[in-house]
């Protein structure tokens, strides 16, 4: 969180689920850039993922379908892939 704040951002950390959605509010109403640091379980499955040492552009997606039935894989389309 330092780091957002030497550059003149707002970094917020959060480890607790029932937090999130205030901390992700908290992001998307600053007006300073921001470094959000979202800690979470070592064995969850967080895609997309980009693994250790690999480039942006090496990212891991789901093939698996979340609670919703839609394929997480599917949601980054082709145009979105060029972004990252």
């Amino acid at each position: 969180m330092k780091l957002a704040e030497a550059y003149g951002g707002h970094g917020i950390r959060c480890s607790d689920p029932d937090k999130l959605d205030a901390a992700i509010m908290e992001m998307i109403d600053s007006p300073k850039a921001v470094i959000f640091d979202c800690l979470v379980e070592k064995e969850e499955n967080c895609f997309p993922m980009i693994p250790s040492g690999k480039a942006h552009n090496e990212m891991i997606l789901a093939e698996l379908g979340d609670d919703a039935g839609v394929e997480i894989g599917s949601i980054i389309d082709e145009r979105g892939k060029l972004l990252v």
